[in-house]
């Protein structure tokens, strides 16, 4: 997949990596040691697009891998938290809130879980490939993405215009259901992207 323009502030991507790597090391987990990419280029990428002011991230690390969620942006996306419970007893689990700052929470699996209920207010109208998303009664923005590539090896060119008003979490919730909309399209997760944020869409008259 194709990233969009990054949104969060480069400092607070920073911080929240600098902890990260403290927890890691306050732990003896051997995920940098053996896989450095899945927290220095994956999840730095992900953290670059949602470390926005009021998103929620769950993050759970261990020996061999480190993942992130965005939570309450997606249905889908909320139910891999449960999901990540099942890979290894040795485990750890946070939750991140972010403001003009963070803070970072250990929970226990149980809770890590429960994560799965978060609300999710956002819902889209329209194909994956062309919709409006919206919060509640208001519109947050509008995608449309092509396949540009063929049925063998689809590459999609998406381009996301949020409204006005939107915040920069809509924006990322925008990206988020974009990049899914597109893997619905293809019919697969292996699917190559580029999805460009456009001018804001203007304020009705």
């Amino acid at each position: 997949m194709g990233t969009t323009r990054n949104i969060a502030p480069q400092h607070l991507v920073d911080s929240i990596l600098q902890s990260m790597h403290n927890e890691i090391e306050r732990h003896g987990l051997k995920v940098l040691a053996r896989y450095p990419d899945d927290l220095l280029v994956h999840d730095r990428a992900i953290l670059s697009r949602a470390a926005v002011s009021g998103a929620k991230i769950a993050w759970m690390v261990g020996h061999s891998h480190t993942h992130i969620v965005q939570l309450g942006l997606h249905s889908k996306e909320n139910e891999l938290v449960d999901c990540l419970t099942n890979l290894s007893s040795e485990d750890r689990f946070y939750l991140v809130r972010v403001g003009a700052a963070f803070t970072m929470t250990e929970l226990d699996r149980a809770d890590f879980a429960n994560l799965e209920r978060t609300p999710v207010p956002y819902c889209r109208e329209g194909i994956a490939t062309n919709f409006c998303l919206n919060r509640g009664n208001r519109l947050v923005g509008h995608c449309t993405a092509t396949n540009i590539g063929d049925w063998q090896k689809p590459v999609y060119q998406a381009k996301i215009a949020p409204c006005w008003d939107a915040s920069d979490l809509d924006i990322a919730a925008l990206q988020l259901w974009s990049e899914r909309g597109i893997v619905e399209a293809a019919g697969t997760l292996f699917v190559r992207s580029e999805i460009t944020l456009v001018e804001r869409m203007p304020m009705a008259a």
